[in-house]
């Protein structure tokens, strides 16, 4: 099984955004790896603090559409990454190979907790909503 085939839940939009977010990560680590990353930095903030909004906002509004029973502790996480990211900001406001380090490192964390944890447990739970209420089986 590939990576990609790892993170997929089956909701096209939340499989869409979340390979967004390897793609940064991949190409994040490659420009660390080409000592290349000073640009990448600055455009791996600017692109997580849109995405958080974005993607968080989306989870969020299935999980009311769909009666999700773990909102409010999915909500939480959400609410966790955004301060994390605020903090990570704040403290590194200029470039430095430690905080794309440290910033490779959250990534990868939250990909690991978080789409392979709770966003595929949601995916999951869209999915069985969705077939429930179109009677049709979802393969």
């Amino acid at each position: 099984m590939s990576l990609e085939q790892k993170y997929f839940t089956g909701v096209v939009w939340q499989d869409f955004q979340h390979k967004e977010l390897m793609d940064l990560f991949t190409k994040l680590r490659k420009a660390r790896a080409d000592k290349q990353d000073k640009d990448t930095f600055r455009f791996a903030i600017a692109f997580l603090s849109m995405y958080v909004n974005h993607h968080f906002k989306l989870e969020e509004e299935y999980m009311d559409i769909y009666y999700y029973p773990e909102k409010e502790s999915h909500k939480k996480e959400h609410k966790g990454y955004v301060k994390t990211l605020k903090d990570f900001r704040e403290k590194h406001k200029d470039y430095t190979e430690a905080a794309v380090d440290e910033l490779i490192k959250k990534i990868n964390q939250w990909i690991l907790d978080h789409i392979f944890g709770t966003d595929k447990k949601l995916g999951r739970h869209i999915l069985e909503a969705e077939k429930a209420k179109s009677g049709n089986p979802i393969p």
